[in-house]
Parts: C-alpha cells; structure tokens; sequence
C-alpha cells in the first residue's frame, strides 16, 4: 500500500525544476519527488512530518542520456530522516536527488549514479512531505498521516 515517501513539489516548484533542467530527456516524470524511503517499515514511516512544507535546495545536475535530475541538500531538521540506503550496500546512502526526466527503458532509480556538476547558483524550491500510495486500482500522493490511510 505505502511505495514510498518522501518530498513532492507543487506546481511552482516543479516550473522552477524544469526551467532550470538542461536537457529534456523523452519521458518527463510526472510526479516529481524527492525519496526518503522506499517501502518504509512501520517505524521507518514518518506521520510527524507528514503534509509539512519544506525547503529544499538544489545543489547539482546530472543528464548520461538515460536520466536526467539534480541532486539536493537536505535541510538540517530532514537529515536523521533521510533513509533511503542503496540497494547494493545498505550502510551507504544514496546522493539525495530528484529524477526529471528519462529515456525510453531507464530506470528512475538510477538517478543516483549520475555524475552531479555543482550548480554555480543554488536553487530553493518549496515541497511537502508525503507518501505515494500504490492500491489495487489506483496510485495517488497522500498528505494524511499513513495511520489514517491504512483505516480507509
């Protein structure tokens, strides 16, 4: 039921994201988000930070061809939370970043091997922690605490 959880940028943010993406790659991501976990245990699951604003700072942009997105500083208050490990080696954290765009048969998970160039000036963009709940017929962003959701 919970996917994921994570940061999810509104309409401005998003229009900030893609006008400062550099290269469009075929397929846009249509939820753009920022991943703190996925499929969070139940003590891995966030509630108190649930539907509250955040501003998050994009530090960095990669493109290879198949992903394209830029990498990102968490803010002080958001890093105990941050624990998204790598799949291959699940004491090492991967890059904090948001996947923009891919080509045709990439994964948005690779994402965190692109090769992120600093950004010369550091963009803020506003987002809300949330959770992407994945239900037998549908998928959807929630902004209500997962204790509430798992009752509907």
């Amino acid at each position: 039921m919970l996917s994921y959880e994570g940061i999810f940028f509104d309409e401005n943010s998003l229009k900030i994201i893609k006008a400062n993406e550099l290269y469009h790659l075929p397929i846009l991501n249509d939820i753009i988000h920022y991943t703190f976990k996925y499929h969070p245990l139940e003590n891995e699951i966030f509630d108190e930070l649930v539907g509250k604003e955040f501003e998050i700072t994009l530090i960095g942009y990669g493109c290879n061809g198949k992903n394209s997105g830029f990498q990102i500083k968490l803010p002080n208050e958001l890093i105990n939370y941050y624990i998204n490990y790598d799949e291959d080696n699940n004491t090492k954290l991967k890059i904090p970043h948001i996947t923009t765009s891919l080509s045709e048969g990439a994964e948005a998970s690779d994402t965190k091997n692109l090769n992120f160039i600093p950004l010369e000036n550091p963009i803020t963009i506003i987002g809300k922690f949330g959770y992407w709940i994945k239900d037998k017929n549908k998928e959807y962003v929630s902004f209500e605490p997962y204790k509430n959701i798992k009752k509907i």
